[in-house]
């Protein structure tokens, strides 16, 4: 076939035009080529040789807890921590790095065992064999999230998870207790995030001794260093232990959600008390740390390009002294009790908690409950303090709930003389036993017979016939008022508390005469902040104020403070002439009443009420109730001091203890550390 002399001419054309493209091509990669390698080799080796930058965060110190003079409750001291470097520490999944990874971690907890030391696993199954799942309520999140990790069944035994791991971690070669140790750790890196960016902290306040060891054997720990680190110090013992909590590592199941807060798995975290409701305050801003990396992954820079912030001072307004006054009265008083195997009553007390209120603000100047616990020792001796049949855990003065007795009287009297059910002058007949029900058969007494009585007076002897009249005439009225005093309801303070029980009318099987036994505070459960709140609201005429612990919030370096205002919770409107009435009342009752034997001779006048609450156990030593609000003319603190199982002159007397040393403290003329100074 005979070929068209004018499709050769363009193929060749064509074949021509894509050689020169390729030609142009090459030629500009030929340039670009030359002006890398030759006009600027230099820099690009020195970006090569650099490789990339690396942050790290850097920790920030925890605020500090300080009482209402400045006193530290809760500081930081400098300690050591074993931190392993990703960017230095053998890593990778290969068996080979694996091997070298767990014979690293070996020699490390080696040193640290012999030491004494303890290091971060949360791993939820228990640490010697037979192997199992902790059984701890906290932990059932923990478990499965594990074995949601582990991609394993719901039901998977921990050996079985054990098992996985050994064989995913490398450490099939090792005896079975030393698996556990190992997939502890490995567990806790992964969770934490181990890499580049995230270090992870293996153990915690190490001594300087552990320290010295672990750097005198550098060489056989690549990647570990030693770090300081700031460490909670409760510099307060037991003073407020119960108010102050505690802080604690992060667990997996809480990573979770703290991680996108800005958490590393390696912070501090607080788990009770101020230290968990201050967190957001307490905790600190962290820093950054930029490591520079060559081509083949080695360290060749750091810088420090942020600072760390640390946490913002918590000011409470506790008083340190007169809350240590208040633990030390009880414990005290509750020995004496324990001590008198004569006495008919109070040698089976159980426990007992005092809290003085600021009664121009609601704020918490003492809050101690019995028994306590050392704050300082308390992670080491914690199995110990959760199996103590004392329970020395329970915040009694927040959570424990007592029927109050006589205290409530007050609360009752105003009520009626308020709203005209009773009037100042009028006079109520005691004859010992009260009959309005005694044709149902119900009957009840009173502790004496007192004759006809005014209320001031029904108040000073407490009478409990005076008030089964008010408290069947008030009905249904009544509960409008206990709503007001804040029973049933939580008083406002930023930890756990309780809200006590109020019962009502509309209750199963409520009747008639439940009106009279809750009239003189044999119905209801009250904590004893609630009865310290009613009490305030006793002293200021009507005004109850949410109880807080926290008095102001200040910048780390000193130099801002923030004060918490103080908030109404409730207000009520008794008439001037019920609160005159019920006040002397409440004066004669230290003067000449139920509480002069612990009163009559103070020297500063108290408006009080002392109760007897029946426990409705058989045998049981009846609850010693108090309550009561000082000067009387001219009231500045609130206070309710409850013994169970105690008697009332026991919680009078505890009550002066603690309102001696508040008012010895006030006049001691001890003033504030000004901002600024250092507190010897």
């Amino acid at each position: 076939m005979l070929k068209d002399p004018s499709s050769s001419g363009l193929n060749g054309r064509r074949a021509f035009v894509l050689f020169m493209i390729i030609v142009m091509v090459l030629s500009v990669f030929s340039v670009r080529l030359f002006q890398v390698q030759i006009v600027q080799g230099d820099e690009y080796l020195k970006l090569a040789d650099e490789g990339y930058k690396v942050t790290v965060s850097i920790a920030a110190s925890r605020g500090e807890i300080v009482d209402c003079n400045q006193i530290p409750l809760v500081s930081n001291r400098t300690s050591y921590a074993v931190v392993l470097d990703y960017n230095y520490f053998p890593h990778g999944k290969s068996e080979e790095q694996l091997k070298k990874q767990n014979e690293c971690l070996i020699s490390l907890i080696n040193l640290l065992q012999e030491n004494e030391e303890e290091w971060t696993d949360s791993l939820p199954i228990s640490k010697e064999a037979p192997f199992k799942f902790e059984e701890e309520e906290k932990r059932k999140e923990g478990i499965k999230r594990l074995k949601k990790q582990l991609n394993m069944a719901s039901y998977a035994t921990a050996e079985q998870c054990l098992k996985h791991m050994a064989i995913k971690y490398g450490l099939t070669g090792y005896d079975k207790q030393m698996q556990r140790i190992l997939a502890g750790i490995h567990y806790e890196m992964e969770t934490a995030g181990f890499s580049a960016k995230v270090p992870f902290t293996l153990a915690h306040d190490i001594s300087s001794t552990t320290m010295y060891k672990v750097v005198e054997k550098s060489a056989q720990f690549p990647g570990v260093d030693i770090t300081t680190v700031p460490v909670r110090e409760y510099t307060s013992g037991t003073t407020a232990c119960h108010i102050i909590g505690s802080v604690g590592p992060i667990y997996a199941e809480e990573y979770a959600g703290l991680k996108e807060k800005g958490y590393s798995y390696n912070d501090i975290l607080g788990k009770e008390g101020i230290e968990k409701a201050e967190e957001d305050n307490l905790r600190g801003k962290s820093g950054k740390r930029v490591l520079t990396k060559n081509s083949k992954g080695e360290v060749v820079n750091e810088v420090e390009e942020v600072a760390p912030k640390p946490g913002n001072t918590v000011v409470l307004s506790l008083d340190s002294k007169v809350q240590a006054a208040a633990q030390a009265a009880l414990a005290e008083k509750i020995a004496d009790l324990r001590a008198n195997a004569a006495a008919e009553k109070g040698k089976d007390v159980k426990s007992g908690s005092v809290v003085v209120l600021d009664v121009k603000n609601g704020g918490v100047i003492t809050c101690a409950s019995w028994p306590d616990y050392d704050l300082s020792t308390y992670r080491e001796n914690y199995t110990e303090l959760i199996n103590d049949p004392e329970n020395p855990l329970f915040n009694r003065a927040l959570t424990g709930r007592y029927p109050c007795g006589s205290t409530f009287k007050p609360g009752v009297a105003l009520a009626a003389l308020t709203d005209g059910f009773i009037t100042p002058s009028q006079t109520i007949n005691c004859t010992y036993t009260y009959k309005y029900y005694a044709s149902t058969g119900y009957a009840p007494k009173c502790m004496g017979y007192h004759g006809h009585l005014m209320v001031g007076t029904a108040l000073e002897k407490s009478c409990n016939c005076y008030f089964y009249e008010v408290g069947r005439l008030m009905n249904d009225r009544l509960f409008d008022y206990l709503k007001l005093y804040g029973f049933g309801q939580k008083t406002g303070v930023e930890i756990d508390e309780s809200s006590g029980k109020q019962p009502t009318s509309a209750d199963a099987n409520w009747v008639g005469g439940d009106y009279l036994q809750l009239a003189i505070g044999q119905r209801g459960e009250y904590t004893p902040i609630q009865l310290a709140a009613y009490a305030m609201m006793i002293a200021n005429g009507g005004i109850r104020y949410k109880t807080h612990f926290v008095k102001a919030i200040r910048s780390y370096d000193g130099k801002n403070e923030t004060a918490i205002p103080a908030e109404i919770a409730a207000q009520v409107e008794w008439s001037d002439e019920a609160i005159a009435s019920v006040r002397k009342g409440m004066v004669a009752v230290g003067k000449t009443g139920t509480a002069r034997s612990s009163f009559a001779n103070a020297p500063y006048t108290i408006a009080c009420k002392t109760g007897t609450a029946q426990t409705g156990i058989k045998g049981a030593s009846d609850h010693g109730t108090f309550i009561g609000y000082a000067p009387a003319d001219n009231p500045e603190i609130a206070i309710a001091v409850v013994v169970e199982n105690g008697t009332s002159s026991a919680s009078a007397s505890v009550a002066r203890t603690v309102l001696d040393a508040y008012f010895a403290n006030k006049d001691s003329g001890e003033k504030p550390t000004p901002e600024g100074v250092l507190i010897p």
